[in-house]
């Protein structure tokens, strides 16, 4: 049998969600795929039932957290297909959508990375996509301002049936395997958040056409894994902050460079500081980025340690 499509999950604890996925999954018609599941060490002794469910998903099992990037290159790895697509545990596709997706794809072969339109459960738009961070996007005021200017604000890019953001979220990346290989696959220096804009980064250079197909969407449940508890969240939420200056640190370079790292930190202190005053998790993201913000201004080192670890 010849697969038409490897799909690749990534998961952290997220089973009741990961449950609906696979199911969605498993109500597409006209069309061959195979499903893999790396498990991020959960550790919660649920994997072997999920194991005997469905045993039709290949499992992988990580002895660590290995992040996001990392897990979803061990996956590709195993897949047996040219088309690969990088999905969430928490998504739930449309009935018998991934059919026509590929066939339309396979069709217009200019469209390389390709993602689609990702409602809330209350079918609101979660506009997941958005502009590659640089000196102009680096504060929410900026990104506003930006977006305007560029003819690029949510209103337009959602009211036109394929729109060109500069990304587009890691919850739903669809490519060729032979595209994924040229990019050399997800950088491993990003553990979570903002791997999915420096793949759309890589590819621009590459001139990788990004796509946004408003005509096939998902469901996209937010947070299922990164907020468990309140040490998670301060964990992850932490992440989102570093791998905003690993991308700095990886795109720009010198006084531009500091520039952004500054104005990403000014930003963050000010937000974190008034939302300590109430916020137990806020006033815990501030002392973890401390010691971050000091090391990386110090040592030039915007690494995160999860990685080094």
């Amino acid at each position: 049998m010849i697969i038409d499509l490897t799909i690749i999950i990534v998961n952290y604890k997220s089973w009741s969600k990961l449950k609906n996925c696979i199911k969605s999954i498993q109500n597409q018609s006209h069309i061959n795929t195979q499903i893999i599941v790396v498990d991020n060490f959960s550790n919660d002794n649920k994997l072997k039932h999920f194991q005997n469910k469905y045993n039709q998903v290949n499992w992988i099992e990580n002895k660590n957290n290995l992040g996001f990037a990392k897990a979803c290159n061990i996956g590709a790895l195993k897949a047996e297909s040219k088309w690969l697509l990088f999905l969430n545990p928490d998504t739930i596709l449309e009935k018998n959508s991934l059919s026509s997706l590929i066939k339309y794809s396979n069709s217009n072969k200019e469209h390389r990375l390709i993602g689609i339109k990702q409602l809330n459960q209350d079918g609101s738009n979660t506009n997941a996509y958005g502009l590659f961070l640089n000196i102009w996007t680096s504060t929410g005021f900026f990104r506003i301002f930006n977006r305007i200017l560029k003819g690029l604000t949510y209103k337009r890019m959602n009211s036109k049936e394929i729109s060109s953001p500069d990304w587009i979220s890691g919850s739903f990346v669809l490519l060729r395997k032979t595209d994924f290989i040229k990019l050399d696959g997800w950088n491993e220096k990003y553990w979570m958040y903002y791997e999915d804009m420096d793949l759309c980064k890589k590819a621009q250079l590459l001139n990788l056409k990004v796509s946004l197909f408003n005509n096939w969407k998902c469901i996209h449940f937010h947070g299922e894994s990164s907020r468990k508890n309140s040490i998670i969240t301060i964990m992850t939420k932490t992440e989102v902050i570093k791998s905003s200056h690993i991308y700095v640190q990886d795109h720009f370079e010198n006084l531009n460079a500091l520039s952004i790292h500054i104005i990403l930190i000014v930003t963050k202190v000010i937000d974190l500081l008034f939302g300590s005053i109430i916020s137990s998790t806020k006033r815990g993201i501030l002392i973890n980025c401390f010691k971050y913000w000091k090391t990386g201004l110090i040592n030039g080192d915007w690494n995160s340690n999860r990685i080094s670890n």
